[in-house]
């Protein structure tokens, strides 16, 4: 029986130069479980808003429920995305925004695994809801995603040391690992500081176009990056993070899911927006050029 997945947080539009594409990390990577075949929903907020019935309209489309996405007289979330000539996004995150303000539910869902990410909950009303929600979850899957200004380090700990599972950048890596009196550039010694520290299950680092790295208490893993024509980064480590979520799930060997992970976080690297169609074949060709 496939276990049931709930990803709380952000659903957003990124804006981009040329025009605006729904986004927000739990919403990506719910939305890339769904097209994996895991059984998946979201808890959010958008607001009462022609941008939020557009995002409302978008879950449909993607065959997500929004039982669990709350409308609010906050406006909906805005992102303002800038591209550099390596394709690498910046952000400017408009606050307040509706998914700041994410309630309890009177009939709360029901899941065995909980994603959640650090930027939701820059607004104490989501971090309490959130902090009300964990307790319920057999797998707690936290996604740190540094946006500044709103990285809280007590928070960050205090998110950190709920999870089993961490998925994060390098670039956060050395920052969390730097907290704690360790300014290395060497990967698995800040790794094993903060695996340790935290008491994880298992730490997974992507490191962009050189792939990424995880971590358990029995192997240390190492996946070189998969070759592509990057289009814009928006979202890629979202889609790794679905493809190693349900990897992970169906209790696959861990090179297997690591390597499926990165496959598919390329490939989204490769494409327009946060949340391209899935080209199942042309993603198994990126696996051969390798």
């Amino acid at each position: 029986m496939k276990q049931k997945i709930l990803c709380f947080g952000e659903m957003l539009w990124d804006i981009f130069p040329d025009g605006a594409v729904p986004g927000g990390a739990p919403l990506n990577v719910a939305i890339g479980l769904k097209k994996l075949g895991s059984q998946v929903s979201i808890m959010s907020s958008c607001g009462r808003d022609n941008l939020g019935e557009k995002l409302m309209e978008y879950l449909h489309q993607n065959a997500l429920s929004t039982t669990f996405v709350q409308q609010s007289d906050y406006p909906t979330g805005v992102v303002h995305v800038q591209l550099s000539e390596s394709k690498d996004a910046s952000y400017e995150i408009v606050f307040p925004s509706a998914w700041d303000f994410i309630f309890p539910m009177e009939t709360p869902p029901e899941f065995d695994v909980l994603v959640y990410g650090s930027l939701c909950c820059r607004s104490k009303t989501s971090f309490e809801t959130l902090l009300s929600l964990v307790n319920s979850a057999a797998i707690k899957i936290f996604d740190v995603n540094f946006r500044p200004p709103f990285i809280d380090q007590l928070m960050i700990e205090q998110l950190l040391n709920l999870a089993d599972f961490v998925k994060m950048n390098d670039e956060e890596l050395f920052q969390i690992s730097a907290w704690h009196g360790l300014y290395s550039g060497d990967l698995e010694l800040a790794a094993d500081l903060v695996f340790k520290k935290y008491s994880l299950k298992l730490l997974c680092i992507t490191r962009g176009a050189e792939g990424a790295f995880v971590q358990t208490a029995h192997e240390k893993l190492h996946q070189r990056g998969f070759k592509v024509k990057t289009r814009d980064t928006v979202g890629a480590g979202d889609a790794f993070l679905a493809g190693f979520i349900q990897n992970y799930l169906e209790c696959k060997p861990l090179k297997t899911t690591l390597e499926s992970a990165c496959l598919l976080g390329s490939w989204v690297a490769s494409q327009k927006g946060a949340n391209p169609p899935l080209d199942f074949e042309n993603i198994e060709n990126l696996r051969k050029e390798l």
